[in-house]
């Protein structure tokens, strides 16, 4: 799937419970684990050992997971849960059946769309930039003169403002009068204007 070295290769299976028995976890997060993932393949590391990168304070390694779903639901709860065990950046293969996404974890976690082509490329100067690089192809990011921690503030930015477009649309969907579509049009222009500035800015 990946252009890495046979080095950076581990391919091995890893019990679910190895993660929700290790820690103290909801319910329902364990029932996740249980009823919508197969199985979990540590398929990947990327270290200095192993791809002949250097690493840096912030990224010494990146691991690649692999999660066989039983259903084609995104196990949220269970990719936190691994995030928050395991001390390295992880990407994740999410696989059901033939069709597959993508998800790493910056602050939030992000995720592809199901079968998206995504141009990974896993060389660079360090670690750190292959992490960023990753990052960046994800979320869609193409601008290469902008600063990784501004990135990620914009895409915030983006996601807050998505989510209150949709739910000023949704609002002007149901309401009858004619002078609050009105307001309620006015704040759409407004969002849908400052959208456009923070992707073409």
């Amino acid at each position: 799937m990946f252009d890495l070295p046979k080095s950076c290769l581990v391919n091995k299976f890893i019990p679910k419970k190895a993660f929700y028995e290790k820690t103290t976890i909801a319910t329902n997060v364990k029932k996740e684990f249980v009823d919508v993932v197969e199985k979990i393949i540590w398929l990947y590391k990327l270290s200095p050992d192993t791809i002949g990168i250097n690493k840096t304070s912030n990224v010494e390694e990146i691991q690649i997971f692999e999660l066989h779903l039983k259903e084609k639901t995104i196990p949220k709860n269970v990719i936190k849960t691994i995030t928050k065990i395991i001390p390295y950046p992880i990407l994740f293969i999410i696989k059901y059946n033939d069709e597959i996404r993508f998800s790493i974890k910056v602050n939030d976690n992000y995720f592809t769309e199901w079968n998206e082509q995504i141009p990974f490329d896993f060389k660079g100067i360090n670690l750190e930039y292959i992490y960023e690089e990753i990052v960046k192809v994800i979320i869609k990011e193409t601008k290469d003169n902008v600063k990784f921690e501004e990135i990620l503030i914009n895409k915030t930015k983006k996601d807050e403002l998505i989510q209150q477009i949709q739910i000023i649309k949704n609002k002007m969907k149901n309401e009858k009068q004619f002078n609050k579509k009105v307001e309620l049009n006015k704040k759409l222009r407004l969002l849908e204007k400052e959208m456009e500035e923070l992707v073409n800015g």
